[in-house]
């Protein structure tokens, strides 16, 4: 068994490549295979290439790099011992021949004894190293499902967010379409029109020709028949010719700006990351309002008022969310579909519930009330068609809507001091933004049904 234990040890310190005692071995990281650092790095003509250009171990293919080299101290102390006694078993009379004269021998057993405790010791080493290696390898693991785990649902966003993108498209495609089809039945109506009045008229000069023609050819009674009415007839007959047909269109396509489209989107996205579930405050609801159950939604039952009645000081149809914003970003939409007037947005907390009628009798009008240094940041529709952002105090500002929001985007920014309106129905074109403000105390999301009984709906986020 000793002997065995020494021939297995020359085998270890043997290079693979030019078999010989290891000169300055070197070990790969990788697989720990062991060759003389002459070897394996200036004998390239004897090297195995991967087809990625790595280097590749000779013995097992294992591709490294040159870092993967290490100096194995370890084996180049018993490699040294091996030198200095040969490391070769020998019997009795070979340690008496003449051709290990002078030479050093030991007894088997003591140097199995010291290159086993040598062994145990690279044993321990090993050990701990395929046990880092076991980790590192469940570590990898952990990291590749990690990965996933975040590439899946972002490529499941990616495609929402594009699908919704050619769904725009495609909607914008429709409406120009029925835009275009819309003009072409009214120009039609109008040359079918004008095609059958032109008909008619021909067949009526038709007609007087005809009898124009038969009097003349006949008797002298057939020609003096009703002769006053024929000569009027006669005279006075005019050609009524076409109005204005339609000769262009009144307007041509001009395909959207898709990049627009792309970062207004983007915009909308990243606002609605911030999407909070709003709800409303019943406590401070004007009696003339009822919330549902579910206070996402507030409808006016009172007494119809005039639009500016509404809007005054000393009558209040607003309620309040529930929330309370002092920091952070937040965004909320609202449902004003078939509303003719409306305002919303946010304000500072109020001291008082608002109730009912102000004990105030002097009359603000909106333009004055619902402003920032009143603590208002709101926008609003009056009479129908008319947007306006109370920014001013002494006026108000009106916006330009090309397309009518059904659905209104308020993105709440405290710390930069912003409050943004988005036309969620025109794929989230921004409306307004209060900008650079300082708010000084708590804010809250604040609505106003106005006397319109059509209802206010809070959205449910991603709804």
């Amino acid at each position: 068994m000793t002997s065995a234990v020494l021939v297995d040890i020359r085998d270890e310190v043997t290079c693979p490549i030019c078999l010989e005692l290891l000169t300055e071995p070197l070990s790969i990281d990788c697989c720990g295979h062991s060759f003389c650092q002459a070897c394996i790095t200036g004998n390239s003509d004897k090297l195995v290439f991967n087809p990625e250009g790595k280097s590749s171990c000779p013995v097992c293919r294992t591709a490294y790099q040159p870092g993967n080299l290490r100096p194995n101290r370890h084996l180049a102390i018993i490699v040294k011992r091996l030198r200095e006694e040969d490391g070769k078993l020998i019997c009795w009379l070979c340690e008496r021949s003449q051709e290990h004269h002078g030479h050093h021998t030991f007894l088997m057993e003591e140097v199995a004894q010291e290159y086993q405790e040598m062994f145990q010791e690279s044993l321990k080493k090993l050990r701990k190293e395929q046990q880092e290696a076991e980790r590192l390898k469940a570590l990898i693991q952990e990291k590749r499902e990690s990965w996933k785990n975040q590439v899946e649902p972002e490529r499941h966003r990616i495609q929402t967010e594009f699908k919704q993108l050619r769904s725009i498209l495609d909607r914008e495609e429709q409406r120009e379409l029925k835009k275009l089809e819309a003009e072409e039945r009214k120009g039609l109506s109008i040359i079918e029109k004008a095609e059958g009045d032109l008909i008619h008229q021909s067949q009526s000069l038709k007609d007087l020709i005809s009898d124009l023609e038969h009097r003349c050819q006949g008797s002298a009674v057939e020609l003096l028949q009703d002769v006053n009415d024929v000569t009027k007839r006669s005279e006075f007959w005019t050609l009524r010719k076409p109005q204005a047909l339609p000769t262009k269109l009144k307007s041509l396509f001009r395909a959207p700006d898709l990049k627009r489209m792309l970062r207004v989107f983007r915009e909308l996205t990243d606002v609605q990351s911030y999407w909070v579930d709003v709800t409303l405050n019943p406590q401070t609801a004007n009696l003339n309002l009822v919330l549902a159950k579910n206070r996402r939604q507030v409808r006016f039952v009172g007494a119809k008022l005039s639009e500016s009645s509404c809007l005054e000081e000393h009558f209040d149809c607003s309620v309040l969310g529930s929330q309370h914003f002092s920091s952070g970003k937040y965004y909320w939409e609202v449902d004003v579909t078939k509303k003719t007037a409306w305002i919303l947005g946010v304000c500072s907390n109020p001291v008082e519930p608002m109730f009912s009628f102000s004990q105030y009798p002097s009359k603000q009008s909106a333009h004055s009330r619902y402003q920032p240094q009143s603590g208002y940041w709101v926008i609003g529709l009056q009479h129908k068609h008319e947007y306006r952002a109370y920014e001013d105090s002494s006026t108000s500002l009106l916006l330009s809507m090309t397309v009518p929001p059904r659905r209104v985007g308020v993105f709440l920014d405290y710390e930069a001091g912003t409050v943004s309106f988005y036309n969620v129905t025109n794929h989230g074109l921004p409306i307004y933004t209060f900008s650079k403000y300082y708010f000084p105390t708590a804010l809250c999301p604040y609505f106003n049904p106005c006397s319109c009984v059509v209802p206010m709906t809070l959205r449910r986020p991603s709804s």
